[in-house]
């Protein structure tokens, strides 16, 4: 039901003065869709993503808050739930109402010269047909000096144009990992007008897509609220996402927000941890041989780690024998997420 769009929302990057060292960080928001713009709907939602990097050359301490996003009230809501997530673990809400949400980081610093940065996503609704704007602006710690090239600008701009009603009205959709290795697929409408189906598929990137099943036995029109479940007999391993795509009866099709699910024996992290200095751990994740794996020290310091092997689809590394026993970052970046783990070195 959902028509996701790109909407795209840009921040001057800022110069952050801490320790005597300068830093650079990017803030940026896009929303999930393809790349030509395409309105949404009245009650539709819309999955917003918000990328935070820093390029300067050394970590940014944890801030109380990061940043605050505003949207037009008339035209727009934060959906409930929000939907708030960060894979990261960095970044948590603050708070939030029908207009507006804050995030701060309470998590650790920011490393330094990130490549690819930590996402937050968060849905908005359409609330009333009409051109809804979207605002980000910097918050950053008032004990920092924050300043950029462009005026001092700490703001981003964005908008979302909202149409008339869809012809199916989405109240939920969710992905669930079952016991037996399966994931059901449920969802429930509302209001169905001029329905001919739905098509679920699945990603492990939301880049790629391929079907899983789709369902046809459905009610062309109904005002009542209607539930439909799907199952995938073979479904990815470690985190995949789901997407929903419902289909008129003249072959027009909406695609809802994908969700993500985790089908593993095992959490992601490091084993052991603690890690003694020159000995292997493993990494648990889902992509060992193409996932980018950075190694940090506490103030964002890229240090070596030597790749040993691949084992039972995880990961085999081995750190530096003078290194100094301490508290290290390993980020994980595949499948769409950065996940951040913190391990001790003895």
């Amino acid at each position: 039901m959902k028509k996701p769009i790109y909407l795209s929302l840009f921040l001057s990057i800022f110069l952050l003065s801490l320790s005597a060292q300068a830093q650079q960080v990017d803030l940026q928001g896009v929303s999930i869709g393809p790349s030509s713009p395409t309105p949404i709907a009245i009650n539709q939602i819309q999955t917003v993503q918000v990328v935070i990097k820093n390029n300067g050359p050394g970590a940014i301490p944890a801030t109380q808050a990061l940043f605050t996003a505003t949207i037009d009230p008339v035209i727009l809501r934060f959906d409930t739930p929000l939907n708030f997530t960060d894979p990261s673990g960095l970044f948590t809400l603050t708070s939030s109402n029908a207009s507006t949400l804050q995030v701060a980081n309470n998590g650790g610093p920011l490393p330094g010269n990130a490549a690819t940065g930590y996402i937050i996503s968060f849905n908005v609704r359409g609330n009333a047909t009409g051109t809804g704007n979207l605002n980000l602006t910097s918050t950053l710690s008032l004990t920092s000096t924050v300043s950029d090239n462009n005026g001092n600008n700490q703001s981003a701009a964005g908008s979302i144009v909202v149409t008339s009603a869809l012809p199916v009205s989405l109240v939920s959709f969710t992905a669930q990992a079952q016991e037996n290795r399966t994931v059901k697929l449920d969802w429930i409408t509302s209001l169905e007008t001029n329905n001919k189906g739905f098509l679920v598929e699945r990603s492990k990137d939301l880049k790629g897509f391929e079907k899983v099943g789709e369902v046809s036995e459905v009610a062309a029109n109904s005002n009542a609220q209607k539930h439909y479940q799907l199952i995938d007999q073979t479904p990815y391993s470690g985190t995949s996402y789901y997407r929903l795509t419902q289909i008129d009866l003249n072959g027009k099709t909406s695609s809802f927000p994908a969700v993500s699910v985790v089908l593993r024996d095992d959490a992601y992290g490091v084993y052991p941890n603690p890690v003694l200095k020159d000995q292997r751990f493993t990494l648990r994740l889902d992509e060992p041989e193409t996932a980018v794996v950075k190694f940090l020290s506490a103030d964002g310091r890229q240090l070596p780690l030597q790749k040993t092997g691949v084992q039972s689809g995880n990961l085999l590394l081995r750190t530096q024998n003078n290194l100094s026993a301490g508290v290290y970052i390993v980020t994980v970046e595949e499948r769409g997420q950065t996940r951040q783990h913190r391990i001790v070195v003895e």
